[in-house]
């Protein structure tokens, strides 16, 4: 299959293929995939037993106090674990009292300086143009004219 044609579709496709290779490599990539392609093999009725077992092992597992663990797996659970600990005692070391709250304080105050109030009155500002009334009947002979006359008739 041609993957170049660069179309919202193939963009799509290309997308969602990246997005199930994400997803696979965060359960075991190769070896889930591995496990997929042999339950497909299976039949549906064969499927229908297998599955719920599977399902129960693994629930079982995960709810287990005895886990198999790998020094990376374990290493990783030790830094999360100092990681948590380190932000619950800077948490029970917080002051009390927040600064900005209502008790503390103005933090905010006005400096002197900046635009004086004669830069600041406007006489940048552009004039107000007023409507003014037109002659409907008027406007409409006007373009009409302009209209008929064309620049060959002019020339």
């Amino acid at each position: 299959m041609n993957w170049s044609n660069g179309g919202d579709f193939t963009k799509s496709l290309l997308s969602l293929q990246l997005q199930l290779q994400t997803l696979l490599e965060g359960v075991g990539g190769e070896e889930t995939a591995g496990l997929l392609d042999g339950l497909a093999q299976l039949s549906e009725a064969e499927r229908s037993v297998v599955i719920p077992r599977l399902t129960r092992t693994i629930k079982e597992l995960a709810r287990s106090d005895k886990r198999l663990m790998s020094d990376k797996d374990r290493e990783m659970k030790e830094f999360e674990d100092s990681l948590f600990d380190g932000v619950m005692e800077a948490i029970k070391h917080e002051p009390k009292e927040r600064p900005g709250t209502p008790d503390s304080g103005p933090k905010l105050a006005v400096l002197s300086g900046g635009k004086s109030k004669r830069d600041t009155t406007g006489h940048f500002k552009k004039p107000v143009r007023i409507p003014t009334l037109i002659d409907l009947a008027k406007a409409r002979e006007n373009r009409k004219s302009r209209i008929d006359t064309s620049p060959r008739d002019l020339a």
